[in-house]
């Protein structure tokens, strides 16, 4: 009946918090966003739920044994320990279901119907038709690179649509409303037939620059790219360039290789292309799918059973 430390380090609410420790009487949670103040509250903590860990908060965390992010992504958490076994790290895939689909369609309907185009018409008190008539989806090819979980649901919400969806998966089986999965190495493929290329892939060894030059050669000029991945999948100068060069027509951008994007960035004023600031996968209800999720690993920690999405350090998610 020890007690069990666990130390949150994002900006959740009370009712989250109360949520955790009513998993079980053994475990008492601390809760912080301020840098010095985790530090203090890591010598103690066996448990850290967090977006990232700094390196400073981790190297006072001696009793660390598990630790949990609250994204779907771990790239930033690959410490040593993570990599070496000694911590366990499991992450919330399977939450972004909804917003991030959500998200992905509505760039693939902002760039079929021009409406990147009529905003900036609108910001400059311009009437013009004649570049704002859109497209229809029906019949279009969606390329999404990654059916995972999101991906699988994206695929759902484009075949409503009436749009034809192939894809890349990592291990390639039968996908429901996808008409053909390809693997990894079919990303060839997937590039050279889709209207609308989807990036939903982790950061790995694997996928760093995946879509280079050369990926970006194989698109069809009237192609639109969209990352809602890692902004280190895409080659970022290559990206501009293949713009400039209108060799692909648009990008909505949700991930940069550096963040906050630089504003002495090129994107931000590229007409044919739609950027945010990493907001994808965000909700108002995001922990309300996040705290439930870490709760259920907590259950099974402390009963000693094995925890859902443990990261596989080697392949990276």
């Amino acid at each position: 009946m020890m007690p069990l430390d666990v130390l949150v380090l994002a900006r959740v609410e009370d009712r989250h918090l109360e949520l955790i420790r009513a998993v079980d009487p053994r475990v008492r949670v601390t809760s912080t966003t301020d840098g010095e103040r985790a530090q203090t509250l890591a010598d103690a903590a066996e448990v850290i739920v967090a977006w990232q860990i700094p390196e400073p908060v981790l190297k006072r965390a001696q009793r660390l044994k598990w630790i949990h992010t609250v994204a779907a992504g771990v790239d930033n958490l690959l410490y040593p320990s993570v990599v070496e076994g000694r911590v366990v790290l499991t992450s919330s895939v399977g939450i972004h279901t909804v917003v991030l689909p959500e998200y992905v369609m509505a760039l693939v309907l902002a760039f079929a119907k021009r409406l990147h185009h009529a905003i900036r018409n609108q910001a400059a008190h311009r009437w013009d038709r004649s570049g704002t008539v859109g497209e229809e989806l029906d019949g279009k090819t969606l390329g999404v690179l990654g059916l995972g979980a999101i991906g699988r649901a994206l695929a759902a919400r484009a075949s409503a649509f009436g749009m034809h969806v192939i894809g890349t998966k990592r291990t390639p089986e039968l996908v429901l409303y996808v008409e053909h999965v390809y693997p990894p190495e079919g990303t060839d493929e997937v590039l050279r037939q889709a209207d609308f290329v989807a990036v939903v892939l982790p950061l790995t060894p694997a996928t760093r620059g995946l879509i280079d030059a050369r990926a970006l050669g194989l698109m069809k000029a009237t192609a639109v790219l969209i990352n809602v991945g890692r902004g280190a999948v895409v080659n970022e100068a290559a990206l501009v360039e293949a713009l400039r060069a209108r060799r692909i027509a648009g990008a909505g951008l949700d991930v940069f290789e550096r963040e906050p994007l630089p504003a002495d960035s090129p994107l931000y004023d590229m007409e044919n292309v739609i950027v945010t600031p990493h907001v994808s996968g965000a909700s108002p209800t995001y922990f309300d799918r996040a705290i439930p999720l870490f709760c259920e690993n907590l259950r099974r920690f402390l009963a000693g059973q094995s925890l859902a999405n443990v990261v596989d350090p080697a392949r990276g998610y």
